[in-house]
């Protein structure tokens, strides 16, 4: 089951948080002002009346024995007119006071408006976090699948969306590739067995029947050997590459030295051609796997008297190393299949002719990890070409 969330925002969250406190401090300013003037216009003219009101205190050179002590008022306009810097100062006075008072009350005002826009704009946050609490390992197929603008969140969401679909397509590969890889090794192994438990039965075995099996045992354990090897470089991925120098006429004719003999098997003729002398940066030992398992490829299906030939040059400001087979051809269906691990296009055929569906995965990946890429058409009926291409810098 999916878990849903949903917005009905029209703004992105940035837009939002922009407009709130934009909103906040335009009503902030409007209200600071406004109640700075009320309440000027309500205590300056009450102190300012005070003050001009204020009993004014003889000096003791105007007192005479009969003049009365009390004080006297003295008129407005002469206050006014003696007292200028005193009203100036009471004002002032009474101004800052305002002031700051209003200032500590609209940064309590403030404060708490900015913690309500941030709770508001962080709740579509919140709701995501739930629901990402929710997906366990075994829940990868339940998607977040946010409602409403094209927003900051729900980018986000989208993002977590399809890292779960990568997960869930990563954790289904590996289980396959567990369950193929049992599936391999059982093949060669149920063979051994096989052999052991029939010769063992016989009392009657000769030293030819033993031989007979020890041949069939050797090839087995060959199998198994290659096939721990392929799985093992799959596994740990080999991400650290050990670059040198690699003449590349010279990393062919060993691979070509090598598969010479499975090419002579299967009367099939076996050249390359290279017209200059390219000399590259990469992992001779990996490169020299993934074109080899190319080559092997399409030597393995290619039926008698067909060829098998790789050429080299520069190709889109990289090398381009091409090997092309009179072959049996690919299926449109099966061509964006093939390197997938254990993918066998004719399963029982490529099994009996000792292949564990394993080579393409590890050409591809050995050449995705030097940054480049494998390109390939195939005909049925007519062969198939391959190309790796590699970054030259």
């Amino acid at each position: 089951m999916k878990s849903e969330l949903r917005s009905d925002r029209s703004l992105t969250l940035s837009q939002r948080l922009m407009l709130w406190v934009a909103l906040l401090l335009i009503l902030l300013g409007f209200g600071e002002a406004w109640l700075i003037t009320r309440l000027t216009d309500i205590r300056v003219p009450q102190k300012i009346e005070a003050v001009v009101l204020a009993p004014t205190t003889l000096s003791p050179a105007d007192s005479s024995p009969g003049t009365s002590t009390e004080s006297t008022p003295v008129p407005f306009e002469e206050q006014s007119l003696t007292s200028e810097e005193i009203l100036q100062e009471t004002v002032l006075s009474e101004v800052r006071f305002i002031s700051l008072l209003m200032a500590g009350i609209f940064a309590v005002i403030g404060v708490l408006g900015a913690y309500g826009i941030s709770q508001t704009a962080l709740r579509p946050v919140k709701n995501l976090s739930y629901a990402v609490k929710e997906i366990q390992a075994d829940s990868l197929d339940q998607r977040l699948s946010l409602k409403g603008p094209d927003d900051e969140i729900k980018e986000l969401a989208d993002s977590f969306d399809n890292m779960l679909a990568r997960l869930e397509r990563s954790f289904d590969q590996q289980g396959q590739f567990v369950a193929d890889a049992a599936h391999e090794l059982r093949t060669p192994l149920a063979t051994l067995q096989t052999q052991l438990e029939v010769i063992q039965q016989d009392p009657n075995a000769t030293l030819s029947d033993y031989q007979e099996m020890s041949a069939t045992l050797a090839q087995m354990l060959d199998r198994l050997e290659r096939l721990t090897e392929d799985l093992l470089l799959l596994a740990k991925g080999e991400k650290e590459l050990t670059k040198e120098p690699v003449n590349l006429e010279v990393l062919l004719t060993e691979v070509i030295y090598e598969l010479t003999p499975l090419a002579q098997a299967g009367q099939i003729q076996l050249d390359f051609q290279i017209t200059e002398e390219i000399i590259f940066s990469a992992d001779n030992r990996l490169l020299s796997r993934a074109i080899s398992n190319l080559i092997e490829n399409g030597i393995r299906y290619t039926p008698p008297g067909g060829a098998v030939t790789v050429q080299t040059g520069f190709q889109e400001n990289g090398l381009a190393i091409r090997v092309e087979d009179t072959g049996i051809g690919i299926g449109e269906s099966d061509l964006p299949l093939i390197f997938e691990r254990f993918y066998r296009v004719d399963s029982a055929r490529d099994r009996h002719k000792g292949g564990s569906g394993l080579g393409l995965a590890i050409s591809d990946h050995i050449v995705q990890l030097h940054g480049g890429e494998i390109r390939v058409s195939s005909t049925p009926g007519e062969g198939s070409v391959f190309t790796i291409w590699l970054p030259v810098k």
